[in-house]
């Protein structure tokens, strides 16, 4: 039943465009746009059959015509089924031929599916010009050619926009998937900054547990407590590790996969950003622009602390503004640089705006303030990639973030 409705509406979609048609060269035979929307479905739908698709148009293209002839001609049954009964013999042998060619097969050979469609679309007609006249008239066949070829290779054009059109689509969708996966990442990254901190403080607190059993002068039974919790924290420090590392292991397997060329990434990012922007509805423009394109080893590290930096860089414009994102090189170094046209960063504050919970930035309704995660978490990341970051400030009216990192490392 499936199957049925699926071939029933492809045969009235060839039906429909079989009411669109020419008389080429000035000839006195009739060649519908039909042909061509069934090329297309029989290119497109590599899974359906042939024949049986070529059939139901077929008795669909002689209904509907034969319908049109008694309505509007007066036409008797026997009239009507001596006109158009030949169209359905058409519809069958192309089937027939379009099967034994496996033109859905061979649908990415050009040249092949081409001629299998032109020869198919000509042997049909000229069968359908026999059964519909005693003799082959010869200055038939020269029409018959170009129109077959003409409607083959206009369907086929029509796939390949199709393909491309798919491939586009698809392409788009792998990019937004792409996008959200790093920015996954990039936000297991961020809290893995928070993991780190903790495991160091678990560490000291051990250590002054443990400090606190050989030192102090104090009963034996309070002495033991005391070691039984440093045992305790030991234990809690072990597990807290056991995650850490399972986090590292894995953003490690991510990053030794593969690499990816700058221009993808930057791509990657401006998409991600626009949907961010049209999101909260901001009217902030953002531009990308590279000197070299070349593939990058740490980019997940590179995403962290670029979509970092660009989103600080949004809150900065505060709604409004313009942000530039910009990578050149020297010789042994890759330079990155976000630049806006915000409210800029107070010279007080300047010496403290890489240090871990330092912020500026409070919840309006709340009035908590932000994690101030952010530029310490693109710190510790440029640090571990052996790299520099500055604060370039108030250049004409412009807050640039500069980083500087080694192209041994980003490119290795």
């Amino acid at each position: 039943m499936k199957n049925f409705k699926k071939y029933l509406v492809f045969a009235l979609a060839v039906a429909a465009f079989g009411e669109i048609y020419f008389y080429p060269f000035n000839s006195t035979l009739r060649f519908s746009a039909a042909i061509i929307v069934l090329n297309l479905i029989l290119l497109v739908n590599k899974k359906i059959s042939p024949f049986f698709t070529c059939a139901f148009s077929g008795i669909a293209v002689f209904l509907q015509r034969s319908l049109l002839s008694i309505v509007f001609f007066s036409l008797t049954p026997q009239d009507v089924f001596l006109l158009h009964g030949p169209s359905i013999i058409y519809y069958v042998v192309y089937g027939i031929l379009v099967s034994l060619f496996q033109v859905q097969e061979n649908r990415d050979s050009v040249i092949k599916t081409i001629i299998f469609l032109s020869f198919s679309d000509i042997i049909s007609n000229t069968t359908e010009i026999l059964i519909r006249q005693d003799k082959f008239l010869a200055p038939f066949l020269q029409v018959l050619i170009l129109a077959g070829i003409t409607r083959s290779i206009s369907a086929y054009l029509i796939f390949l926009f199709y393909k491309k059109q798919e491939l586009s689509l698809l392409t788009r969708e792998h990019r937004k998937k792409y996008a959200q996966l790093n920015l996954l990442i990039s936000n297991i990254q961020a809290e893995m900054f928070y993991l780190k901190k903790s495991a160091r403080d678990i560490e000291n607190v051990m250590k002054k547990s443990y400090a606190l059993y050989e030192e102090a002068n104090i009963d034996s039974t309070l002495k033991e407590k005391t070691l039984n919790i440093a045992l305790e924290i030991h234990e809690i420090k072990k597990d807290y590790y056991r995650v850490l590392k399972g986090f590292e292991s894995f953003l490690d397997d991510f990053e030794e996969n593969g690499r990816m060329m700058l221009a993808d990434m930057f791509a990657i990012i401006r998409e991600n950003t626009w949907r961010y922007l049209k999101e909260h509805d901001l009217d902030i423009s953002i531009t990308f622009n590279y000197e070299d394109n070349f593939k990058v080893q740490k980019y997940y590290h590179l995403f962290t602390i670029l979509n970092n930096l660009i989103i600080n860089a949004i809150d900065a414009c505060e709604g409004r503004g313009t942000i530039q994102v910009l990578q050149k090189s020297s010789h042994n170094d890759i330079l990155f640089q976000v630049i806006d046209d915000g409210e800029g960063i107070e010279v007080e504050i300047l010496p403290y705006i890489f240090n871990p919970g330092f912020t500026t930035k409070y919840d309006e309704k709340s009035g908590a303030p932000s994690t101030g995660i952010g530029l310490s978490h693109v710190k510790s990341m440029v640090d571990e990639l052996m790299g520099t970051v500055k604060v370039i400030h108030e250049v004409e009216d412009k807050t640039i973030f500069e980083i500087v990192l080694p192209k041994k490392i980003l490119i290795g």
